[in-house]
């Protein structure tokens, strides 16, 4: 992997995710009856060789899954729960409350950096299709040819 510990990081989380994802999709075969480790083996990574990995693994991070309410939980919500697929080793899956995160601020507009943006006549043309796409969209079965 590479030196950059942005790219590290950012490829850390990306790998323990999908760690997390295999364990919805097998949770959910184990509640069909699937025996997805036979039917569906996933094989074994060995990514807790990366510091940046392991550490999120410790977080118990590949064995949450996240939702805008726990109140309200969706079906894969309440399958997500108990014990974790068999190549977990014992860990319980859980559903959480996404976080909070950080406040986000629209950035004020600006004008095209690296592109000149488009001329009055393409623009006036993108217009012209976008209306007549609108038009086509309210109205489907006025310019439908069958």
């Amino acid at each position: 992997m590479s030196s950059n510990k942005t790219l590290r990081s950012t490829v850390a989380y990306l790998i323990v995710r999908d760690q997390a994802h295999e364990n919805a999709y097998a949770k959910a075969l184990e509640t069909l009856g699937v025996d997805w480790g036979r039917t569906l083996p996933i094989p074994k990574t060995d990514a807790e060789r990366y510091p940046e990995v392991k550490a999120l693994l410790e977080q118990g991070l590949a064995t949450k899954q996240y939702t805008f309410s726990v109140e309200n939980l969706s079906e894969a919500g309440k399958i997500f729960r108990g014990a974790a697929p068999a190549t977990v080793d014992g860990a319980t899956l859980s559903t959480e409350q996404i976080p909070a995160g950080f406040p986000m601020d629209i950035a004020v507009e600006r004008p095209e950096e690296f592109s000149p943006g488009l001329d009055p006549e393409l623009l006036a043309l993108v217009q012209a299709t976008a209306e007549l796409e609108l038009e086509d969209a309210e109205n489907p079965t006025q310019n439908s040819s069958g």
